[in-house]
């Protein structure tokens, strides 16, 4: 499962300094890409991964020996044949990896709850990092979470100019870097949104689809009419649940863009004719519904005749899902989730 910030933020209430590892930069083949993050405990135990082998190992080791003295380090490796061995890679590949000691503080504890309650709202932030010391050896980190708006949460304090490069969204990539400003340099991690995932249907398949989706790194929003089938006891790691008293007009509210993935999964073939004839008004990454090919088409022939054209619906996944042969509602949502994973690869796009 990707390390989340939620994670990070149950560690700092313990109380315990520990270190979280990131990748700033990658090049070539490497087993994870820039962005990816792993928590290391002062103990060696790691959650998440920056791809293991000696390479993570390495990270854990050099971790360890920073907790103790609350400082940061930014190591480069290249992938020779000695670090790919423990990898099984071909091709090799260099990547720079940031291992920064967290001590527990209030104010450390502020900017990752806000973090954690802007991702909860679907909303992004960036967090800003002020190194002390030089980039090149050891050296301490100061934080701060800067919001879309301006607001800045934390100890660190954003020079005015950065500030409107922040908020002019200069910074909007996913991955982090180090900036320079004057004589002051800078660690910029964009915090965007995870990608969320509708389950429209939360049925035996959407009951298991919810759950890949939490341990793959998506948010998800689950949507029934069926008050027994959708609630937190169900689905505890929903961003939000919503009972709807029929699928007219369910879209309401609901912010959908290239960041969302939607799976119909309703109880009928009227109830999913209903909610896709609404979701091709929208411009999600991907739309996926289930249901036989004859299902499907006479679907489509009935929303042709509504005047839906017969290239938005050639954007529709269906049937949903990965051809493997799956039957069970485990088997088809694992079939599902790996089509949803090509598409945000650019591997299986329509």
């Amino acid at each position: 499962m990707e390390l989340s910030n939620q994670q990070i933020l149950a560690c700092l209430k313990k109380g315990t300094p520990f270190a979280v590892a990131a990748i700033l930069s990658h090049k070539g083949s490497t087993p994870r890409t820039s962005g990816s993050r792993m928590i290391v405990l002062p103990d060696g135990t790691i959650l998440g991964t920056i791809g293991g082998g000696l390479v993570e190992a390495t990270v854990r080791d050099t971790c360890m020996e920073l907790i103790p003295k609350n400082t940061c380090r930014i190591r480069s490796f290249t992938l020779n044949q000695e670090l790919k061995a423990g990898l099984d890679m071909v091709c090799g590949g260099s990547l720079t990896v940031l291992m920064e000691t967290l001590v527990p503080s209030p104010e450390l504890i502020s900017v990752f709850q806000a973090l954690v309650d802007q991702a909860r709202a679907g909303k992004k932030g960036t967090l800003v990092s002020r190194v002390s010391g030089s980039p090149e050896g050891e050296f301490f980190l100061e934080k701060s979470l800067v919001l879309p708006d301006g607001t800045a949460i934390g100890p660190c304090a954003v020079p005015g100019p950065l500030m409107d490069d922040l908020c002019r969204n200069r910074f909007s990539g996913t991955f982090p870097t180090v900036h320079s400003m004057g004589l002051e340099q800078f660690i910029i991690q964009p915090m965007p949104p995870a990608d969320t995932l509708f389950i429209f249907g939360a049925g035996h398949v959407g009951f298991q689809l919810a759950q890949l989706a939490h341990f793959t790194g998506l948010a998800t929003v689950v949507i029934d009419d069926r008050k027994e089938f959708v609630n937190e006891k169900r689905f505890p790691h929903a961003r939000h649940i919503r009972v709807v008293p029929d699928f007219v007009n369910v879209f309401d509210g609901l912010e959908i863009d290239g960041h969302a993935y939607i799976v119909i999964l309703t109880r009928g073939h009227l109830h999913d004719q209903t909610v896709l004839e609404q979701a091709l008004k929208t411009a999600p990454a991907y739309i996926g519904m289930i249901g036989s090919r004859t299902k499907r088409n006479k679907i489509y022939d009935n929303l042709m005749k509504k005047g839906v054209f017969k290239e938005q619906l050639n954007t529709v996944y269906s049937p949903v899902g990965l051809s493997i042969g799956a039957q069970t509602p485990a088997e088809i949502s694992i079939s599902i989730m790996a089509e949803i994973i090509g598409v945000r690869a650019g591997q299986h796009a329509r």
